[in-house]
């Protein structure tokens, strides 16, 4: 008994917080409330992601607003690079607001994409590789086909060899505005990287009007998993009075683990640790201009990745349930540190508005993997004297080799856009811009042979360590010219059109070295000097109907690209091309966007066509991968979403998809993806519903209550490579990727407030479903979704599941 109470401390604590912070804060907010504290007011029309900056006023109490609200408020986006109503951008946006992510406790791409449909997130927090509308190679894909961008400014890299598509941003969401989803690609305004969409994390800015902080804490616990634990605070203050104002927001997260280790006999080790901290500034001297200064700091870290190790036919756990068997790391199996500096300068002249965005950020990750089965595969594991079996269930045996990869990665960035934007209030406004960029990335792989449980470097039957390693430095410059006009015909036509030119240059070097066993030295010899060009031109067209002003009809054809780049060396394998060719996609777009029932009802269409050729994949030769420009696809799909406000301060609403995605072209031998084969984890079909009820319960107390259904259908996983490979024989060609099932879950949440006061409850994964968010993160280098263990003996794959049922509370006061 003592145990579970223990358990369930952090959240007796959570409690016993609201009911201090309520005594405090409850009189002294009601006492605000009274005095008429005014809720933000709607942004005014801009020209940027920073648009409506200067609206942000102090926090109310925002339950009285939502249990009165009978009408669907107006969200504002910046998409199109101008601050405007999201039913009037002629294009698919999903918008998910600050009261959705408190609301439904958002805290990562997986729980984004339930509120924009077409959204995929594949892989854990800061390891998220993400489509839209199928486009996507892989859950390991090189280059990244969704742009992410924080404010004004991208993150990660653009090319393949520093982490393009497998780093991406886990910021903490308690002190953003939004975050918008861009489906389709966005080549004109953000050009290469934006093949899919784009995701925008768009933060708070600075008030220079009043003072104002918001604290709050949480708790979680986990079935069959850990309790965690968060904390965040932020902090507004004027230091000019309308001229300048600082604000501040820092949290502190453990986000619990349920993964347990049968081989260690560890608990709980994919447990996640960050620590965030935004620091703005915002000077306006005048009403027509402003400078923003900004710092984000970011440290994340989780021991392990969510996987559990199944059988690879039944997709049943081969060691019970919530468990897996790995290597031990010796450490963390991923840390990132992240910076992002920036300062972004708007000036009026009347005639058009000036933006200047510059960024400087930098990126530090360390990734290890455990390799042994991979190792095994080609051979490796007969050279170190070891018998299969030898680490079965039982007494862990000493002397078990097994064989990590060790891959810290690291990437300075120099952004730089001018932007120059027309008035909307004129016949034909236009908007243009230059863009550059300069990165430079690094990458070592390195390879050492270790005792499998406790992670201590060993020497082994093949040599000294590192068995094998790699440098591989590379450079990243582009630049861009783009520009937008569109053409108000009337009060009912207008018609937009948009172009890019952009030019990149790239170097890759690639030094290897190694054990004499496998016919390498101790000095690192280089193997490649790369280098590569590419220019593009990327455009959009969209025809624009006004039926009156709440209903608009509207088509778009938009390109969108992704560079090529030098490729790697393949040892004894003199025919890989030294560059891959770069990717081009076109989509073709009609939608409709209706706001009904005097604006209690709101309603987003959109039905699609894209064309994707040339497409980056990951092929396989002599146990070393490159890659190739090959094979085309089609994606075809329909996409619904909903809000509605049927009585007072009940809201409820609704997001689909429905997507075909398919190869058109046989993927290049030796990939398995074969013409009409789905593209990796796409769903045919995902969803979802919620509902929110807001209520009086006297005394100035209200109250919520809440729900979510979330559906996501069968994906079938990563092409694998169909021919056999030494030392795994027995393996027939695969006719195709392996699926995996789709699954459901429902979340509930409730909560009470007085004030500036507010307690919330929340279960999520009600069911506790075991979800299979991705397959075997290995199966793209063997011919089989699973790999042969040498250590166990068994054939395993490991499967990335989503989080059991969760119980939390979170307490917040603002003063």
């Amino acid at each position: 008994m003592a145990k579970n109470v223990g358990k369930f401390t952090p959240l007796f604590i959570a409690i016993a917080a609201a009911m201090a912070v309520s005594s405090v804060s409850a009189e002294s907010a009601s006492g605000a409330a009274a005095q008429g504290v005014a809720q933000s007011a709607p942004a005014q029309s801009g020209t940027d992601g920073q648009a409506d900056q200067q609206t942000t006023a102090a926090p109310k109490d925002k339950a009285v607003d939502q249990a009165n609200a009978t009408q669907l408020g107006t969200v504002l986006v910046t998409a199109t690079k101008r601050s405007e109503s999201l039913e009037k951008v002629p294009m698919a946006i999903s918008a998910v607001t600050d009261q959705d992510i408190d609301r439904q406790h958002l805290q990562n791409f997986a729980d984004y994409a339930a509120s924009a449909p077409g959204l995929v997130a594949m892989g854990p927090p800061g390891q998220t590789v993400l489509s839209v509308r199928g486009i996507a190679s892989g859950s390991e894909q090189s280059v990244a086909t969704v742009g992410t961008y924080i404010d004004e400014t991208p993150f990660g890299s653009s090319s393949a060899y520093a982490g393009g598509a497998m780093l991406t941003p886990n910021i903490d969401p308690h002190d953003l505005q939004r975050v918008e989803v861009l489906r389709g690609p966005q080549g004109t305004l953000y050009g290469a990287g934006a093949l899919g969409g784009v995701i925008r994390f768009i933060t708070t800015p600075p008030d220079a009007t009043s003072a104002f902080g918001r604290v709050e804490v949480g708790a979680s616990d986990v079935s069959g998993g850990g309790t965690g634990f968060d904390v965040h605070g932020m902090l507004n203050v004027p230091l000019i009075a309308d001229k300048l104002a600082f604000r501040a927001s820092a949290s502190t997260t453990t986000t619990p683990g349920f993964i347990d280790d049968a081989a260690q006999g560890t608990k709980n080790i994919n447990e996640t640790q960050s620590h965030d901290g935004n620091f703005s500034l915002l000077w306006t001297p005048t009403d027509k201009t402003s400078l923003q200064l900004s710092a984000l700091v970011q440290n994340f870290s989780f021991a392990n990745p969510n996987d559990i190790t199944v059988d690879p036919v039944t997709l049943k756990p081969l060691y019970g349930d919530l468990q897996t068997r790995t290597a031990n790391f010796g450490g963390d199996a991923f840390v990132e540190k992240y910076r992002q500096y920036n300062a972004t300068f708007k000036t009026d002249f009347g005639w058009a508005k000036l933006t200047s965005n510059t960024a400087y950020t930098t990126l530090d990750a360390k990734i290890n993997t455990d390799v042994t089965s991979i190792a095994a595969a080609q051979g490796w594991y007969g050279l170190l004297g070891m018998d299969l079996g030898a680490g079965t269930p039982g007494t862990p045996p000493s002397g078990t080799f097994g064989i990590l990869e060790f891959q810290p990665t690291t990437q300075t960035k120099f952004t730089q856009e001018f932007r120059l934007a027309s008035s909307e209030d004129q016949a034909v406004s236009w908007l243009g811009g230059l863009f550059f960029t300069h990165e430079i990335g690094n990458v070592d792989q390195i390879i050492p042979s270790t005792d499998y449980y406790t992670g201590q470097l060993i020497n082994s039957g093949l040599g000294p360590n590192p068995i094998e390693g790699t440098h591989q430095p590379s450079s990243y410059i582009g630049y861009a010219a783009y520009g937008s006009a569109t053409w108000h015909i009337n009060d009912q036509w207008a018609i937009e059109g948009g172009l890019r030119w952009a030019h990149d240059k790239q170097t890759y070097q690639e030094w290897l070295y190694g054990t004499p066993v496998l016919g390498l030295t101790a000095a690192p010899n280089l193997q490649v000097d790369g280098h590569s060009a590419d220019s593009s031109t990327t455009y959009s067209f969209s025809p624009q109907f006004h039926i009156n002003d709440h209903n608009m009809l509207y088509a778009r054809v938009a390109s969108g690209f992704l560079p090529g780049g030098p490729n790697v060396k393949v040892v004894n394998t003199p025919n890989v091309p030294a560059t891959y060719s770069p990717t081009d996609l076109t989509n073709y777009e009609v939608g409709l966007k209706s706001t009904l029932l005097d604006n209690t009802l709101q309603l987003d269409l959109a039905a699609y066509h894209i064309d994707w050729t040339k497409i980056t994949l990951t092929t396989y030769a002599n146990g070393y991968t490159f890659l190739v420009g090959g094979g085309q696809a089609k994606s075809n799909g329909f996409e619904a979403s909903a809000a509605y406000i049927p009585v007072r301060g009940l809201k409820l609403s609704l997001n689909a998809a429905y997507n075909k995605s398919e190869l058109t072209k046989d993927a290049p031998f030796p990939n398995n993806g074969m013409k009409g084969d789905p593209l990796p984890y796409a769903p045919e079909f995902a969803g979802a519903v919620n509902g929110d009820y807001d209520f009086a319960l006297g005394g100035g107390w209200h109250g919520y209550v809440g729900g979510s259904y979330q559906y996501v259908g069968a994906r079938s996983t990563d092409f694998a490579f169909s021919f056999p490979i030494a030392g795994v024989p027995g393996f027939a060609p695969l006719p195709a990727s392996p699926r995996i099932p789709g699954y459901g879950t429902v979340s509930l949440r409730t909560g009470v407030s007085k004030g500036a006061v507010n307690i919330d409850l929340y279960v999520k994964n009600l069911t506790n479903k075991r979800g299979i968010l991705t397959g075997s993160s290995w199966q793209n280098y063997v011919p089989v979704a699973g790999t042969l263990n040498p250590v166990t003996g068994n054939v395993e794959a490991s499967d990335a599941i989503i989080t059991p049922r969760t119980i939390g509370v979170s307490v917040s006061t603002t003063f």
